[in-house]
């Protein structure tokens, strides 16, 4: 197959995909592993996909969507991690849920509590768990984003220093198998990385389309989560990175 067509194959499926491997690209094609990594290697140095660990994402996944497009992708995996992630909750303890669409979905499943404390800094959180009679919401202070509806700064980082939550909740914008939790924002970054001192439990949860997929900022290693939520089993390349990272992994 002439140079260009692979090209054009490769654009092709990252319009479709999250994330396209190297593997797949070259069963497809028919052509070996290295041909394929020296096609996105001239890729990208044309500014039309990031190689990442065993393939390459589309440029427009450099920067994350707002979360208004956000919540309306995956929503099927999202419901499932955060029916998971609520079993890992109890009546009279103090949780924090951290900004995303999946820690809003987690906020929907909170009806069968009679005695929680949510604390948050997502405004859409917070809408979301006051409806449920046995919730109390305490809401962060900070800086408003519009496009996140969410708090950041110095106010909330002061604010989450005071507290010692039983559970953090918090998603991820990517999981790489080398680099670990990563990020975006670097407000979000640092609320992530306060949590998880201010925390007994660090969940994270994700799902399986953020597996493979990395982003500009290195939010924590694997060693400091003590659970990942997710949709389905993960890949043997991140089960053996979270085992020795001694990190459970709960899936549907």
């Amino acid at each position: 197959m002439l140079n260009s067509h692979r090209r054009e194959h490769i654009l092709e499926r990252l319009s479709y995909h999250d994330r396209i491997s190297v593997a797949d690209v070259a069963a497809r094609l028919n052509v070996s592993d290295e041909t394929v990594r020296r096609d996105l290697k001239d890729l990208e140095q044309e500014g039309l996909l990031r190689r990442v660990h065993g393939g390459a994402i589309g440029v427009s996944s450099i920067r994350d969507e707002p979360i208004s497009e956000r919540v309306r992708k995956h929503t099927k995996e999202k419901g499932i991690i955060a029916k998971l992630a609520a079993d890992l909750i109890s009546d009279q303890t103090s949780i924090f849920l951290h900004i995303g669409s999946t820690t809003e979905a987690l906020a929907r499943q909170l009806g069968r509590f009679s005695d929680l404390k949510v604390y948050t800094n997502s405004l859409n959180v917070a809408q979301i768990a006051k409806e449920h009679f046995g919730v109390s919401v305490f809401v962060a202070p900070g800086q408003l984003r519009k496009d996140e509806s969410d708090l950041v700064g110095y106010d909330t980082i002061s604010y989450l220093q005071g507290y010692y939550f039983d559970t953090a909740f918090m998603s991820v914008a990517g999981v790489d198998a080398e680099r670990g939790f990563m990020d975006f924002e670097e407000d979000e970054v640092r609320i992530r990385q306060t949590l998880m001192k201010c925390a007994r439990n660090k969940v994270v949860m994700a799902d399986s389309s953020k597996f493979g997929k990395s982003a500009n900022m290195c939010t924590a290693p694997f060693e400091a989560v003590d659970r990942v939520v997710t949709d389905r089993k993960p890949a043997a390349d991140f089960g053996k990175r979270f085992k020795k990272a001694g990190l459970d992994v709960i899936h549907g």
